[in-house]
């Protein structure tokens, strides 16, 4: 069978028009009928998002009925992270914190569920790496030792933001530096296969640049993959296809 998935980080529901709307991205994912989404930046009743549960909405308006969402911080009366939505029933889900290296850099994390699909038992991973390159090594170590307690036999899937070439310029300002390799990518490659896709996913008035992919366990094949452009989010969503 043909799974169809789709990562996106969603700037808590606001697109380059400056309005926050979760109804219009979900809408606009919805026609490409995946069967899992990785979403990061998520809100979940904050101020700047109208004190809305965010997951739930993108799940009304997607048909992904079953849903997972890590918080990773306590943001603006509410709280900020990860979600995966699934077509599938989700079997187990936990949220890892990611490492840090100061107490003053914001926390991340790594949002993991289990599905069922078909005859194989999916692990899914949706993540949010740092801002920080020490910060993204870091992670890209811990995720392979979470990785080392999965049965073989299992799959794997984990997409998200990797913020590869990041740098923090100032207060909410970032620029990217492409780069031949990528340590955290290394990392992650010495287990897992890659989407090598070279398209920007993310852009702002200072930089942009590709920080959105996947990576994927041997036993599953990719398909195809593209990167879909849009103005609902400061990042653009990639489309997958996996024979499972």
């Amino acid at each position: 069978m043909i799974l169809k998935a789709i990562t996106f980080n969603m700037c808590h529901g606001e697109g380059l028009d400056g309005k926050i709307d979760v109804r219009r991205q979900a809408i606009f994912l919805k026609k490409y009928r995946p069967d899992i989404i990785f979403l990061q930046e998520i809100d979940l009743y904050t101020k700047r998002a109208y004190n809305k549960n965010q997951i739930y909405t993108f799940s009304k308006y997607t048909g992904l009925q079953y849903r997972a969402m890590g918080t990773n911080i306590k943001y603006k009366n509410g709280f900020y992270g990860d979600g995966i939505l699934s077509r599938f029933p989700i079997e187990y889900s936990a949220n890892y914190l990611s490492p840090t290296t100061s107490s003053e850099h914001e926390q991340r994390g790594f949002l993991c569920t289990k599905v069922t699909v078909g005859t194989i038992k999916l692990n899914l991973f949706s993540l949010h790496l740092s801002v920080f390159e020490d910060e993204r090594i870091l992670s890209s170590n811990a995720l392979l030792r979470i990785l080392s307690n999965i049965n073989k036999s299992e799959g794997i899937i984990i997409a998200g933001d990797f913020n590869v070439g990041i740098s923090k310029v100032g207060n909410h300002k970032y620029i990217f530096e492409e780069k031949d390799k990528y340590e955290e990518y290394d990392i992650l490659k010495k287990k897992l296969n890659f989407i090598d896709n070279n398209s920007p996913t993310w852009f702002s008035k200072e930089s942009s640049g590709c920080i959105d992919s996947c990576f994927y366990s041997n036993n599953l094949k990719l398909a195809k993959f593209e990167t879909i452009p849009t103005q609902v989010s400061d990042h653009y969503p990639i489309y997958m296809e996996f024979v499972i």
